[in-house]
């Protein structure tokens, strides 16, 4: 009951200030107080985030009781009372784990959270719809696949990969086989990564504009239904490696080697199927830039693109100079040899 009562009270403490960080934070505080509405029921994603809060509170009683381990938390707070107790005293690479793991999760957590309930206030809005406008199906099947086809299906994929990575942000056991082997020590693989998330994003938004566009938009039904559908299944296969590593997916972390499918042909599915279907929602603007013959625009286009290319490009190229520290996965790249696309690179 000892070790219980300290490991729920330190990962309690974490969680709390980790809280009132964000509830307090001014950027933070748009994404915690944004209004959803499902059908005609309205409410805040901090009412979301305050159950989903009280309810991780909760389970956490029964999970130490099952997890009888020391917990981060309490691993964290020890090296911090040594740090200052301790003259010249060094972290151990369990501390420094234990600390860069909880930075992980406090990062990604509110994200996930957020973007998850309005991903499927989104879904749930769609099909409840359907059924008032299936008229359309005959009618206007151009405006009826993009505002119900093809929005419901797109964020039901993003909605099944956010899914994986928030249970995976919230749960770690070794009964679930899902225990972080390491943290990524450097500091350019954690740039490359938290650089693709808010608020650090706006620092390339700074630099390059975002130039494409979650649902692009061709003059022709069926280029348009093609183009639709090509990107619907890269964002599927994008999700499907989310689901191939099941309670493992994450980031900036090691927490197990999967090689099935679709890791079993390359090692970067996620990150080049996302990369492919930024070019096809770019592709409307592009074609319209090379009919006006905007050569600077191109260009500008162009550079947006491949400067967030490249960023993915180093995220590939970190983690797997992190990976190899892990002997399975020097394995698993002697069997898988080409990074993004098969038989070529």
């Amino acid at each position: 009951m000892k070790e219980l009562l300290k490991n729920y009270l330190s990962s309690s403490l974490f969680i709390i200030l980790w809280y009132i960080f964000y509830t307090h934070n001014s950027y933070y505080s748009w994404f915690l107080f944004f209004n959803i509405q499902i059908i005609d029921f309205h409410l805040n994603t901090i009412d979301i985030f305050n159950f989903l809060l009280l309810l991780y509170l909760t389970l956490l009683i029964p999970f130490y009781l099952i997890e009888n381990e020391k917990s981060k938390a309490r691993i964290v707070l020890n090296s911090i009372k040594n740090k200052l107790t301790i003259k010249d005293y060094k972290i151990t690479s369990e501390e420094k784990n234990s600390i860069l793991a909880w930075i992980v999760k406090l990062f990604f957590i509110p994200l996930m959270i957020i973007w998850i309930s309005q991903d499927a206030s989104i879904i749930i809005n769609k099909v409840y719809s359907w059924w008032g406008e299936l008229n359309l199906f005959s009618k206007n099947f151009y405006y009826f696949y993009n505002n119900y086809i093809f929005i419901t299906i797109f964020k039901l994929i993003i909605f099944t990969d956010l899914l994986f990575f928030t249970l995976w942000y919230l749960l770690e056991s070794k009964h679930l086989w899902n225990k972080i082997k390491s943290v990524e020590p450097t500091v350019l693989w954690w740039l490359v990564a938290l650089i693709c998330y808010p608020p650090f994003n706006s620092v390339m938004d700074n630099f390059f504009n975002w130039y494409s566009s979650d649902s692009p938009i061709f003059n022709n039904l069926y280029i348009h239904i093609f183009f639709n559908s090509l990107l619907l299944i890269f964002f599927a296969i994008y999700s499907r490696a989310s689901i191939s590593l099941w309670l493992k997916a994450s980031n900036l972390t090691n927490r197990w080697i999967i090689s099935k499918w679709p890791y079993k042909y390359v090692r970067h599915p996620a990150y080049i199927s996302k990369n492919i279907s930024w070019f096809i929602w770019a592709l409307p603007i592009i074609i319209v830039n090379i009919k006006n013959f905007n050569i600077y625009n191109l260009f500008l286009i162009f550079a947006s693109i491949s400067a967030w290319w490249f960023m993915y490009y180093m995220r590939a190229i970190t983690e797997e100079r992190h990976l190899e520290m892990d002997k399975d996965y020097v394995e698993y790249k002697k069997k898988v040899k080409y990074k993004f696309i098969p038989k070529i690179f």
